[in-house]
């Protein structure tokens, strides 16, 4: 790591491997027509863009057209949900009250338009409120837009459950997968949803780039009639990045394991990462000055978040943490990197019952495939001097 740093961030973004950047560069230089274009050499850029679709959709165990090629998650929700206006006009959107603030974004937009936005709650773990999923999915709902694995606090949802819920009643199903696949690949066409949204610099890849998951009839309502276009489907305008395309399937190649998906969990491969992360609960489970936030059992392999308590058991501010850590050439975060440097209070720490006290004082640190067990201990040394110290 650059000048010896210790990265404990990688929910945030994370490094590229020698041989995606060796992908990127020499797509850079043999690819770099635009793919749009129908002379010789634009169409040598249109077959090779295509071949990498078609390999990105076998990891994914979906069809080619299934792959949208956007700059990033935030794109491609804001792609759904724009349409899903254009489409309905009107009517119910259900989002939990922990989005990460693209889809919140997005929703209260559609509020101005007079739609009704209805915020499902979390329990103090951060998980939905499944009990009474009946009252709000209606014939009115047209969208549910979730998000899988909460990047403040690694809940993840029970999102199977949810898409059953959906598809019964007709409605489609949005799920924010963006810290998902440095933890493992799922099965595209196994997942119950209609739409999911990925951006590659979270697992491994180049900044710039993502993927909207598409199902064959949602897909159907994505498509621009207005205009004539022929990237994406006609769902997306633009010259395709092709260099970091390809960097983002060599991205892919690189995740190892499958996760398994049943009705209320996602089963997660075991892998060094995982270990890590157990290596860390192991090591604090009798240190009274850490409080653990979200759920333990339904966490993102990758993640861990926590309040830090000093000696008379007060919680301490995230940003002192933080700099201190990084005056000791260690990376963490507070939360998500786009809205941890707001200065307002986590709306997701006060959705899942923190107290006012409590609101500034978590810290994130979240697990790569750089990581070790030397590093956990060096950042355990570190947490007990702030203990002592703040």
């Amino acid at each position: 790591m650059e000048n010896n740093f210790i990265y404990l961030d990688n929910a945030s973004t994370t490094p590229l491997s020698e041989n995606v950047l060796n992908i990127i560069n020499s797509t850079y230089r043999d690819y770099w027509h635009n793919p749009s274009s129908t002379y010789e050499l634009g169409i040598k850029c249109s077959t090779y863009l295509e071949k990498i679709r078609s390999k990105i959709a076998c990891i994914f165990e979906a069809d080619p057209e299934d792959i949208i090629f956007t700059s990033g998650s935030s794109e491609s929700t804001y792609i759904v949900f724009d349409n899903i206006y254009e489409k309905f006009k009107n009517g119910r959107v259900v989002i939990s009250n922990v989005e990460h603030q693209a889809t919140t974004i997005c929703a209260n937009k559609l509020r101005k338009q007079n739609w009704d936005i209805y915020e499902w709650t979390v329990n103090n773990d951060g998980i939905l409120n499944i009990s009474n999923i009946e009252k709000f999915l209606n014939n009115n709902t047209k969208l549910v837009s979730i998000i899988w694995g909460q990047s403040e606090i690694g809940t993840i949802q029970p999102v199977q459950f949810i898409g059953s819920k959906c598809e019964e009643l007709n409605i489609m199903f949005h799920l924010d997968g963006t810290q998902i696949l440095s933890n493992g690949i799922f099965s595209w066409k196994d997942l119950k949803c209609d739409f999911l949204s990925l951006s590659a610099h979270k697992f491994g890849g180049p900044k710039g780039i993502g993927i909207l998951l598409t199902k064959e009839k949602s897909r159907q309502i994505l498509k621009n009639n207005d205009i004539s276009l022929t990237q994406e489907f006609s769902i997306r305008q633009g010259t395709q990045a092709l260099p970091l395309i390809a960097g983002m399937y060599e991205s892919l190649k690189n995740i190892e394991g499958k996760i398994k998906l049943y009705d209320y969990i996602t089963e997660f491969p075991s892998n060094n990462i995982n270990k890590l992360k157990n290596y860390f609960f192991q090591k604090i489970k009798d240190n009274n000055h850490i409080k653990i936030t979200g759920s333990i059992n339904h966490r993102l392999p990758s993640h861990i978040s926590f309040l830090l308590l000093n000696k008379i058991f007060e919680p301490i501010r995230a940003y002192k943490i933080v700099n201190f850590m990084s005056e000791n050439k260690i990376a963490i975060s507070s939360g998500s990197a786009c809205s941890s440097s707001s200065g307002k209070p986590s709306s997701t720490l006060k959705n899942i019952g923190l107290k006012d006290d409590e609101l500034y004082s978590n810290i994130r640190v979240t697990l790569g495939s750089i990581n070790n067990k030397s590093e956990i201990d060096k950042f355990l040394e570190l947490i007990q001097i702030c203990i002592d110290k703040f």
